[in-house]
């Protein structure tokens, strides 16, 4: 037998670590945070300088993408006024109709400038600008108020703010556009090229030298515009090795109440832009802009008020006494030459006979304005549409209603399943539109769901009067008895007068559960009406044709004796 191994006694040493064990691992521990903390401070001082950065280039490319529309749209649909109201090496007020609705409303005056900060107002230039006051689409002489407006100058950073004037009284609103601005320079020029305002000094570079101020007269040569702004960082860069150092341009607003240098910890960076205005009056020595009250008009109304506003090359009003002549490709004018008032306002009516139920108009109006001795024409044109609806009246029923239908007869009416029928049997009538349409063509869809019955009629109304007098192409049953094989139908055109009286048939094919398109129209004193299964094409030529002049003008309708028909996608188009 072998012997078992001998027991190994381990002996455990529990004395711990020494005191210089410690203290070397401990002097290692905190190398080692020190390295992660400086590691951490590094990266936050890297992460908020490039927040920064981006925040400044943000604000930059703000100031100018704002700066930069405004100009080109300036003087875009004004009626009143200048485009430019108000320019200075760093503020500029311009005009212009920014949701494009054709009139200026106070929100599109919009002067962009530079200002400290919680600080001390201590420059104040005045705006004069037109816009509609009273929303009745209409800019007029006195819709005009005068707006001071304050900015603090107490040197950088400023904010670059949008300042809008109040609508009901000469306050402003300011709006921050962009933060920390360092500096900003506006330049101008006219269209040779010359700087403006006129005498300013030059540099060597043949930059203007701010400060300055275009005068009044001075506001419509604009012609170009130079916008530097110079943006900087929020914090001076952590880094204490960093040093920015430069000087300002000469006389720029970042002087007027500080050094014209600058050694700071601050990043800066400079954007630019070169723009011009778009939107430049044709003639200098004034325009005319035209107004129709309403711009639409929708039967049974027939008139709208014409205002032309002749305004000078100032975009002052010209006064009394300017004759204006105004034209029109369709309706009636009076007068035909209306004088201007104070306001430089002249005024027509517009009317319209709704020989057809979708219109639009040309209209035009044309002056003369005195320019030191010497007539200078101004002309525009603007389009009036009359109509009902859109112009095309159409009904498809899926809306499950007969909302706008006028239902006579001894028949119910009545919507289901996105098609129009009576729900008894019993003569008919229900009729739409306007009262005033003449000359129009009108189409229906027409499906039968089983006979019609001898003497039985189903058809489209043309300018109803009333339940008793109408036009109407009607599908009549001249013979339906026995094997509806054999049933005879025929396409007539009715005077219906308290009676009918046909003037006209033809006969046709109408099989059952079949859609048909029966479609009439009424021009001048000529009746037509065709007919055909509406998944073939459509024949070119009228099936019957009719003259009457007993009724010139009405709605249109259908008409039935029967609940065997339905219709649908109803139409109606201007001849």
């Amino acid at each position: 037998m072998k012997p078992l191994p001998k027991k190994t006694n381990w002996k455990m040493n529990e004395s711990g670590f020494t005191m210089t064990e410690l203290l070397v691992g401990t002097a290692i521990s905190l190398i080692l945070l020190g390295l992660v903390a400086g590691i951490i401070q590094s990266q936050t001082k890297t992460f908020q300088r490039q927040s920064q950065l981006g925040q400044m280039q943000a604000n930059g490319r703000a100031a100018v993408d704002f700066v930069t529309r405004s100009v080109q749209n300036a003087g875009y649909n004004i009626e009143r006024g200048k485009r430019f109201l108000a320019a200075s090496d760093h503020y500029l007020t311009m005009v212009f109709d920014d949701d494009n609705d054709g009139t200026i409303q106070n929100d599109e005056v919009m002067t962009y400038a530079v200002s400290t900060p919680q600080g001390v107002n201590n420059e104040t230039f005045l705006i004069s600008p037109f816009f509609d006051q009273d929303d009745d689409e209409i800019v007029d002489s006195t819709e005009t108020r005068d707006y001071n407006i304050s900015l603090a100058l107490a040197g950088p950073p400023f904010n670059f703010y949008r300042i809008i004037p109040n609508k009901g009284d000469n306050g402003v609103v300011k709006s921050t556009v962009a933060r920390n601005i360092d500096n900003i320079i506006i330049r101008y020029w006219d269209k040779n090229g010359n700087r403006l305002p006129i005498g300013v000094a030059l540099d060597g570079d043949g930059l203007p030298v701010p400060p300055y101020v275009l005068p009044d007269d001075e506001l419509n040569d604009i012609r170009g515009v130079d916008f530097e702004i110079v943006t900087r960082s929020r914090d001076e860069d952590p880094n204490a090795n960093y040093v920015n150092s430069g000087t300002y341009f000469a006389g720029s607003v970042a002087t007027q109440n500080s050094s014209d240098t600058y050694s700071d910890s601050y990043h800066r960076e400079t954007y630019a832009s070169n723009t011009s205005p778009r939107n430049l009056i044709t003639a200098p020595w004034g325009k005319i802009s035209m107004k129709a009250s309403p711009a639409t008009v929708s039967c049974p109304d027939s008139s709208t008020t014409i205002t032309a506003s002749v305004v000078d090359g100032d975009g002052a009003g010209v006064g009394t006494g300017i004759a204006v002549n105004f034209n029109t490709t369709d309706g009636t004018l009076s007068p035909v030459t209306s004088s201007t008032i104070g306001s430089g306002n002249a005024t027509t009516t517009l009317t319209y006979d709704w020989e057809s139920p979708s219109v639009t108009v040309t209209l035009s109006a044309s002056a003369l304005i005195d320019v030191d001795g010497e007539d200078y024409p101004v002309f525009n044109a603007i389009p009036v549409s009359f109509n009902s609806g859109d112009g095309i009246f159409t009904d498809d029923f899926e809306d499950g209603n007969s909302d706008g239908w006028t239902e006579e007869g001894a028949t119910n009416w009545n919507v289901a399943s996105g098609q129009y029928k009576t729900a008894s049997n019993g003569d008919g009538v229900s009729s739409n539109g306007c009262a005033s349409w003449q000359d129009y063509e009108a189409q229906v869809e027409i499906k039968r769901n089983g006979s019609l019955g001898t003497g039985e009629h189903v058809g489209l109304v043309l300018r109803y009067q009333s339940s008793t007098q109408y036009y109407f192409a009607r599908i009549f049953c001249t013979l339906c008895t026995g094997n509806p094989n054999t049933h005879q139908y025929v396409l007539e055109l009715v005077d219906f007068n308290s009676g009918a009286t046909i003037f006209t048939s033809s006969s046709i094919t109408f099989d059952n559960n079949e859609y048909y398109t029966l479609k009439a129209s009424a021009e001048d004193d000529t009746l037509n009406a065709k007919f055909w299964k509406t998944t073939d094409s459509e024949p070119g030529a009228w099936d019957v044709t009719a003259t009457d002049s007993s009724y010139t003008e009405g709605k249109i309708g259908m008409t039935t004796t029967t609940n065997t028909t339905t219709f649908d996608n109803v139409a109606v188009n201007p001849l």
